[in-house]
């Protein structure tokens, strides 16, 4: 590459996981790609995690933020930062040392791209694919490649070996033009947790731009560092901020022949759950929604927001998600039998 390489700057949001930081700085310290700075987000540890750092790795530059909201504390990251890329990074992964030039060197090379993601493997076994980018059905829901059913990935045959477009970048590792994302508004703080991918690179596509999945640039995930796990909670933002994206970012006309579907589908969970007595899960779907509808004010304002960025219409979008409902299809697979257990 050029003498004159980009600054990258790589935001890394933490909260209580000390006992990740080893493996992930380390990792970083040996990227083979100058220049970058690496800027942590902590979001209120109670663990050292703060002290750890400071003592172990005087490099990384530490933001102790008052909030625990995850896309906040990247946005805040953003804020303190320098590069002319900016770089996510969960606090539980371990990076290939090539992993930031492969994603430098093809981003460079296509102006069309705002936002590039990696191949992410599993930390504990490395044949295994968490994610080669995420897909997203008409429907809102949205999905790992790799991913056959919760807890159950796919073996890296090289069948997700070559660049290509992908609806959205997996948030643990992906790359984003500076400029851009000030152009989108950075994520959306009002997700709290979960999705703020999805409905950023929905923004990206309807500002015009393309996602690239990246498969040199590699990535170990442990997974459930820098997030929670799946959870009731979990279910509660997932069902939430799935609604909310729908309603900001698809046209009049897309939300008419989508929500009926949507809430159909969401109708036939509750029951499922209701019969085999996990109301919890349908408590989780009703709040989501309920919620949801309740900031109906407050989400036509960002909708006109995201409206005015459009450049291109839905079909531009459409043809990158699937037609069918993914939700379906991976309930079917074992998902189901994933919440009776």
């Amino acid at each position: 590459m050029s003498k004159n390489n980009p600054l990258v700057s790589i935001v890394i949001v933490n909260h209580n996981g000390q006992h990740h930081l080893k493996t992930c700085f380390e990792s970083i310290k040996k990227t083979n790609y100058q220049p970058f700075e690496t800027i942590l987000v902590d979001n209120k540890s109670t663990d050292d995690s703060v002290e750890y750092l400071k003592g172990n790795f005087k490099w990384v530059k530490i933001i102790e933020n008052n909030s625990i909201i995850y896309p906040e504390a990247n946005n805040i990251g953003v804020k303190n930062s320098r590069g002319e890329y900016i770089v996510f990074l969960n606090n539980d992964t371990e990076v290939d040392k090539d992993w930031l030039k492969e994603l430098i060197d093809t981003i460079e090379k296509h102006p069309e791209v705002a936002v590039c993601t990696c191949k992410v493997k599993l930390f504990s076994n490395r044949s295994l694919i968490n994610s080669a980018g995420m897909g997203c059905d008409i429907y809102g829901f949205a999905f790992n490649r790799g991913l056959i059913c919760r807890g159950n990935f796919e073996t890296d045959k090289g069948q997700y070996d070559k660049i290509e477009e992908v609806f959205a970048a997996y948030s643990a590792a992906m790359i984003v033009r500076r400029d851009i994302f000030k152009k989108i508004g950075g994520f959306n703080v009002d997700f709290g947790f979960h999705y703020e991918e999805i409905d950023f690179c929905w923004k990206v596509r309807l500002a015009g731009y393309k996602v690239l999945y990246i498969p040199k640039a590699i990535v170990y995930h442990k997974m459930g560092g820098a997030k929670s796990e799946y959870t009731i909670k979990t279910k509660y933002f997932i069902e939430k901020n799935r609604l909310r994206t729908m309603i900001q970012n698809y046209s009049l006309i897309m939300l008419l022949k989508t929500l009926p579907i949507y809430f159909t589908l969401k109708s036939l969970e509750f029951l499922f759950y209701v019969i085999f007595r996990k109301l919890n899960y349908s408590l989780s779907i009703l709040s989501g929604i309920f919620d949801t509808i309740k900031k109906i004010p407050r989400i036509l304002i960002e909708r006109k927001h995201v409206q005015n960025l459009r450049k291109v219409n839905d079909d531009a979008i459409i043809k990158h998600m699937k037609k069918y409902s993914v939700e379906i299809l991976l309930f079917l697979k074992g998902y189901g039998k994933h919440i009776l257990s």
